[in-house]
Formats: structure tokens, C-alpha cells, sequence
């Protein structure tokens, strides 16, 4: 192998490295943000004093 094709491969293993990372990162921060909206419906739900939800609603839990 030349000088010039092992250059290349490095690029190429570098780019898929830093691509993979960037993939990883988009997927946990969607998994977060749904975790946080989830939190959020929960505590507007259960923010509303006039409807009892809990005793409807399983999924809000205690």
C-alpha cells in the first residue's frame, strides 16, 4: 500500500468514527427529549386540580 491509499483509509476510519458518534448522540438527546416531554405531560396533567386523572389515566402513575 502507498503513502496516499493509507492516508485515505485513515481519513475514511476517522469520518466513520466521528459519523458514528454524531449518530449516537442525535438518538440519546431523542431519547431525553421524550423522557422530558413525558415529565412534562405528567405535571400538567396532574396540575389540573379539578379532574382527578389518576384514578383514569394508569399511565400517570402516583
Amino acid at each position: 500500500m502507498d503513502k496516499q491509499t493509507k492516508k485515505r483509509l485513515i481519513h475514511i476510519r476517522d469520518a466513520t468514527d466521528v459519523n458514528m458518534k454524531h449518530k449516537d448522540n442525535l438518538a440519546r438527546s431523542s431519547v431525553e427529549r421524550h423522557e422530558r416531554a413525558k415529565i412534562q405531560i405528567k405535571r400538567e396533567v396532574m396540575d389540573n386540580r379539578q379532574i382527578d386523572y389518576k384514578r383514569h389515566m394508569k399511565w400517570i402513575g402516583a
